[in-house]
């Protein structure tokens, strides 16, 4: 299953939770409905005149002589049940959501969760980081920010977001004390499972739902508890004691009836989500190639008295969003949001004797080496060594490729939204070879500004000239000083190495405040177009450098093209630029061109190669934009054609394969290393 294929079950598990929520909401209307029949019965009491023209209504329809008439079916009290419990409901489910707007930090700061600073992350935090970027950067997706929850003792952790742009990963303390890298890197993977599935947004959406049907029993709480203190003022006189009873009866009834709601929030809920944990757990093996590291964080879970049991106060709410069960699930297990531990351990170890951790004593990160706290490569056995391509001689990784390499479209198709060990052996690669003081540099948002600025300065001193010049005129002079800095480092830098290294800097990006980022954006331009043109990696650079930032900034977007004949001149746009990009010759450029159309069968009639003038990078800007906010269906085919198009002379160069991934970033579609396939 591909990424598209994932997303598109993410999208009909949404319609299915939408169809039970108004099941649900429907339940709800209809107990609501008979207790408000039974307190209108029971409050038009005997001969008394009431004030209300609808308690006159009522008292004369409902009751006669004394005697009760029972009327089951009043529509205007059903649709004041109705209005009201849906503007309720809605409305609360509305919030919820909207306070998850701001993506995946919001959610990790909503229970507390640090944020990690690179700069300031003890061994085993700067472990997690290192595990975090990997996985990222072999799946093709932005670089998560990392959160820890101090507080919580146990095993678990959680992905959030709306988008992967916006996705973060937080951990527990006692995952990081407790597990080993293996086991830590099995974890990730299971959560770089969600974002890849899309099963985030249906995680978000989910909170938002079951909180819209538990607020009505909130509300009723509320009711209940300003009774008890005295807070709910009904009046004077001798109809007191009814107006307190009847205040009561309310409270009570909407407590019973929230509650009943929240039970069938919670089955579905669990029901959504148990299923889900199988096939990220599957795809964390598949991903890490390494069953012990996800089944040895399991069985630890099984060892250690607190387990995965998250103590926080939201636990309940979020209990969907963690890798493990964060709280003690009630009627026999129905509203459990994970499957039972060993069912999950057994699938990834058939082998599974039943026997889990014996915790001796409690894991010290601190006392552990470099390598095993992610500070370095990790100690392999000399045949391991060679199979990932490190020289045990010299203790360096290979030249890394710089000219074409073979190339396959149909394998880097099947590699979308996927992690294969290729792609996470070539990371590793490209990461162990970056030059020392680089990685570090892209942890902290000063220095990560000069990084980037170092990335576009020209091979001559006459253009390193240039480029400090419009550093310091609109950034600052300390910017221009940490780029000189870098400039040693950056010279050595494999051309493989520089997306890679761009990611590596959006995480601390992100954090630049309003004036900054401004200042940022506006020197990144003006170094781009410093010497009046644009070269590729220059354009890949802003582009998936700003789309990674504006995703941060607001990670939801509404589809606007569903039509392929709406976006076919973007897309030949797309193809043009990519088929000139490759091929200097007029005829190859028309083959390739021509390739990659053959795979839009549906609007090949109305592709055709654009002319040079109208393939730069100005167009391919624009065209993108509107790509980026179609349909899943029109991005798939979109870069299947895509692949075509470099692959049709059967290879691959750094270039091409830097401007195919910032085409499928600015789109939102994760895309591994294309040499790696």
């Amino acid at each position: 299953m591909d990424f598209f294929e994932a997303q598109a079950r993410a999208k009909k598990r949404t319609t299915r939770l939408v169809v039970l929520f108004a099941l649900a909401v429907l339940g709800t209307i209809v107990a609501s409905y008979l207790v408000a029949i039974l307190i209108v019965q029971q409050a038009a009491p005997r001969g008394r005149q009431l004030e209300s023209d609808y308690w006159q209504y009522q008292r004369t329809a409902v009751w006669d002589g004394g005697r009760a008439l029972t009327r089951w079916w009043d529509p205007q009290i059903f649709g004041l049940v109705t209005g009201g419990i849906l503007l309720i409901a809605g409305g609360a489910s509305l919030f919820k959501w909207l306070s998850f707007r701001a993506g995946g930090s919001a959610v990790a700061e909503s229970v507390g969760a640090r944020r990690l600073e690179p700069g300031r992350a003890t061994p085993d935090e700067r472990r997690l980081l290192n595990v975090v970027e990997e996985m990222a950067i072999a799946s093709g997706v932005p670089i998560p920010a990392v959160y820890v929850l101090d507080d919580e003792p146990a095993i678990n952790a959680f992905a959030a977001g709306l988008t992967t742009g916006d996705a973060v990963v937080a951990v527990t303390r006692g995952t990081l004390e407790k597990l080993s890298r293996d086991e830590l890197q099995g974890v990730v993977a299971h959560e770089f499972s969600h974002i890849l599935n899309g099963d985030m947004r249906l995680n978000v959406k989910l909170s938002a739902i079951v909180f819209g049907i538990l607020v009505i029993g909130l509300m009723g709480r509320g009711i209940l508890y300003s009774l008890g203190r005295g807070r709910v003022r009904v009046g004077g006189g001798k109809n007191k004691g009814g107006g307190v009873a009847l205040i009561l009866v309310v409270g009570l009834a909407l407590v019973l009836i929230g509650y009943i709601g929240y039970f069938f929030g919670r089955l579905i809920q669990a029901a959504v989500s148990r299923q889900r944990e199988f096939l990220a757990d599957a795809s964390a093996v598949q991903f890490t190639r390494n069953p012990a590291g996800i089944g040895g964080a399991l069985k630890k879970i099984g060892g250690y008295a607190l387990g995965s049991t998250v103590v926080g106060p939201k636990a309940t709410e979020l209990g969907h969003f963690f890798f493990a069960q964060g709280f003690r699930s009630h009627f026999g297990g129905l509203w459990a949001t994970h499957p039972p531990l060993a069912e999950r351990i057994r699938a990834v170890d058939p082998q599974w004797d039943g026997q889990v951790f014996t915790p001796d004593t409690v894991v010290n990160v601190a006392r552990e080496s470099f390598q095993t706290a992610g500070l370095n490569r990790p100690h392999l056995a000399p045949d391991e060594n060679a199979r990932r391509g490190f020289n045990t001689a010299t203790g360096t990784s290979p030249t890394l490729p710089t000219s074409r390499i073979p190339f396959q479209p149909a394998a880097i198709l099947a590699g979308l939204g996927a992690i294969t060990e290729a792609h996470f052996m070539r990371v590793q690669a490209l990461l162990d070879a970056l030059p020392s003081g680089l990685r570090e540099a892209a942890g902290d948002p000063a220095h990560a500004i000069a990084l980037v600025f170092g990335l576009l300065q020209g091979a001559t001193e006459a253009e390193h000239t240039t480029a400090r010049e419009l550093v310091e005129r609109h950034a600052d002079p300390e910017a221009a000083a940490q780029m000189d800095r870098l400039v040693p480092a950056l010279a050595a830098l494999d051309p493989a190495a520089r997306l890679p290294l761009l990611q590596l800097c959006t995480p601390a990006l992100r954090r630049l405040d309003g004036n900054a980022m401004e200042r940022f954006v506006t020197t990144l331009d003006e170094l781009v177009h410093a010497d009046g043109r644009v070269t590729t990696f220059e354009f890949v650079l802003q582009k998936v450098l700003l789309r990674h930032l504006a995703l941060a900034r607001t990670p939801s977007q509404a589809v606007q093209f569903d039509s392929f004949n709406a976006v076919a001149g973007d897309i030949a746009i797309v193809l043009s630029t990519l088929a000139r990009s490759g091929q200097d010759a007029e005829p190859a450029v028309a083959a390739a061109f021509l390739a990659g159309a053959a795979q839009l069968p549906l609007i090949a009639h109305s592709l055709g190669l654009a002319p040079a003038a109208q393939t730069g990078f100005e167009a391919l800007d624009r065209a993108l934009d509107r790509l980026a906010v179609s349909s899943l269906p029109i991005k798939k085919r979109l870069l299947t054609a895509a692949t075509h198009v470099i692959g049709s002379d059967g290879t691959v160069t750094v270039g091409e394969g830097e401007l195919f991934r910032a085409i499928a970033l600015a789109i939102d579609c994760p895309a591994p290393l294309l040499d790696a396939a």
